[in-house]
């Protein structure tokens, strides 16, 4: 309802294969994705999101397909209707520009930074840089095949297979092999260092990439990411995937994004201290691995499950560590409370207080309602 474009009902995308090739000064991007994809109803034409896309080709299941682009969808038509459950290959050539104005609140997609690309993509920015059908509900695996000049480092979602080398130019491969959904799809290209973590107390797979030149800030977060696995892990069940890390990038200063597997971080905030600010955003991120991308919302009016749990899990860490008291937190957050912007299911703000603030006093409510006991159990059980 809140943002009725997104998405087709017509198709179920399984398998994303998305082969990238960047610009040697980084201002643009050439792509072929290759969707996987099952149809959900009896069709004779799909739809993919793509906002602003210059696309150049169309295949289905290897034959060329009629193709055009009306608003941010792509519409291609199919040679004969398919009936429900069919498969069916679709592979997009495109083209795509890395957008040189600043991000803000109302702006999501590809960006270039002060020596390189960053993304942030929530909620339907990743349909600015590929041909996606861009709704939380329609998670798959993903695989990422980035050309970038020699030199550069490409970072994406999973676990990392490899480079191969190529004339003046590198290729980076990287493996999604956990469902996932389309606006947590991280991208980064620069002068990045890709650190081995270890395995975490909790037994997950840790994996970071950082600026090169700010390496030693990472060592830092370390521990207490360590920590926070296990705090969390206690409260809600077993982490919900195979990894987890810390990147510290050239994105912007105040935001953070629960990118699945490898969260992003400005290196401005993360920058080797350890402050409230940075406990905050270590445990904002990695809550939002189990609500949000373990867990992620059917609507965007929904948003409140991600942002509200996010922020009622900071709240607990920050007390837990003896940084500010939970009654603290919630008692602030209520004087601070808006009186416009409601309801909660559906806040005017995508991205403000109410969903945020408002969602975390809403379950502290709850928690002092039910107890403890019924209340972890409770979010054990919603995972």
């Amino acid at each position: 309802p809140r943002m009725p474009d997104l998405g087709s009902d017509d198709l179920d995308v399984e398998h994303y294969d998305v082969d990238l090739r960047f610009e040697p000064d980084l201002t643009g991007v050439e792509g072929t994705v290759t969707s996987s994809v099952t149809l959900r109803k009896r069709t004779d034409r799909l739809a993919f999101d793509a906002d602003g896309l210059d696309v150049i080709d169309a295949v289905v299941d290897g034959a060329p397909a009629d193709f055009r682009v009306d608003g941010r969808e792509l519409l291609i038509d199919l040679a004969a209707p398919s009936e429900a459950g069919a498969s069916l290959t679709v592979e997009v050539t495109y083209r795509a520009a890395v957008a040189d104005s600043a991000w803000s609140w109302d702006a999501a997609g590809l960006f270039a930074g002060a020596d390189g690309v960053w993304s942030v993509n929530e909620p339907d920015g990743l349909s600015t840089w590929m041909p996606v059908s861009d709704h939380p509900t329609d998670k798959a695996t993903w695989t990422f095949d980035v050309t970038v000049s020699d030199g550069l480092t490409a970072v994406a979602n999973g676990r990392y297979v490899g480079t191969t080398a190529g004339d003046g130019v590198a290729t980076w491969h990287w493996d999604q092999d956990e469902p996932m959904a389309t606006y947590l799809v991280t991208m980064l290209v620069g002068d990045y260092a890709l650190v081995d973590g270890g395995t975490s107390a909790t037994g997950v797979e840790l994996a970071h990439a950082v600026l090169s030149d700010s390496q030693d800030a990472l060592d830092g977060y370390r521990e207490v990411t360590d920590r926070q696995l296990s705090y969390f892990t206690e409260l809600f069940g077993p982490y919900p995937f195979d990894r987890y890390g810390l990147a510290l990038a050239d994105s912007l200063p105040g935001l953070a994004m629960e990118t699945q597997g490898l969260s992003l971080f400005s290196v401005a905030d993360l920058d080797g201290s350890l402050g409230p600010l940075q406990h905050l955003l270590l445990a904002h991120e990695l809550a939002h691995q189990w609500f949000g991308n373990a867990v992620s919302p059917e609507s965007w009016n929904d948003i409140w499950l991600n942002e509200g749990f996010a922020t009622y899990a900071q709240w607990m860490w920050l007390d837990h560590a003896g940084l500010v008291p939970l009654d603290v937190s919630s008692t602030t957050a209520i004087a601070t409370l808006p009186t416009t912007g409601w309801p909660l299911d559906a806040p005017d703000e995508l991205f403000g207080t109410v969903a945020y603030d408002g969602g975390a006093v809403t379950l502290h409510a709850l928690q002092l309602t039910v107890g403890d006991e019924s209340f972890f159990a409770g979010l054990r059980g919603w995972v």
